[in-house]
């Protein structure tokens, strides 16, 4: 009966209508792959330019005994230029002929580097007030205030016109300090080398 109600009303009906009546097989829907498809087609291109921006978690922007970033104590010369990152790379400086010196890149531009004759990185220098050490020592601090994180790690030299932390590998960093017992320069490098050169005034040459 309902098929012959169906076929009764087909003059007026839409064929719309019609397939929806007795037997016959429901039109196929395609409104999900579509709206699948247009999801999809966001997600993707977004996933394919995320590893671009940040290709791997950021290092810890800080400064250690070991130096900062990509630039650490025994670090190439050859190599850092190989990958770009070094800046103002210079030979023949006045203070040390024989060596060569430059700056670091990005996040990194005011870390001072130092190298020996035969290329290897020996002293790193921080001159950047958003660069502190893991311990939270920064330019700007006071004696006092750095003496205070470091304890019986770190000793004052020149009656006070520097403090050198030592640590367990051998390596240290001297906190430079100005007139006003403030942090100017941290440098990073062999700890009994820092002392002996700061206090020999050699320009840790």
């Amino acid at each position: 009966m309902l098929r012959r109600a169906c076929l009764a009303l087909l003059p007026v009906l839409t064929v719309a209508v019609l397939a929806g009546c007795g037997d016959d097989d429901p039109a196929p829907t395609t409104p999900a792959p579509s709206a699948q498809t247009s999801v999809s087609a966001e997600a993707s291109p977004s996933a394919e330019t995320s590893p671009a921006a940040s290709p791997s978690p950021s290092p810890a922007i800080n400064f250690t005994v070991d130096g900062a970033g990509p630039y650490t104590i025994g670090a190439n010369l050859e190599a850092l230029k190989a990958g770009g990152i070094l800046d103002k790379v210079a030979t023949g400086a006045e203070t040390c002929p024989v060596n060569t010196t430059a700056s670091g890149t990005g996040v990194w531009k005011d870390i001072q580097l130092q190298f020996r004759p035969d290329g290897v990185l020996y002293l790193v220098v921080n001159r950047s007030k958003t660069i502190p050490t893991p311990s939270g020592a920064r330019l700007g601090m006071t004696l006092a205030a750095v003496s205070s994180i470091y304890g019986n790690l770190g000793k004052e030299l020149n009656g006070g016109a520097a403090y050198l932390v030592t640590t367990t590998s051998g390596r240290g960093i001297l906190f430079d300090l100005d007139q006003n017992k403030k942090v100017f320069a941290m440098i990073a490098g062999d700890a009994a080398y820092l002392k002996s050169s700061y206090e020999g005034g050699t320009d840790f040459c």
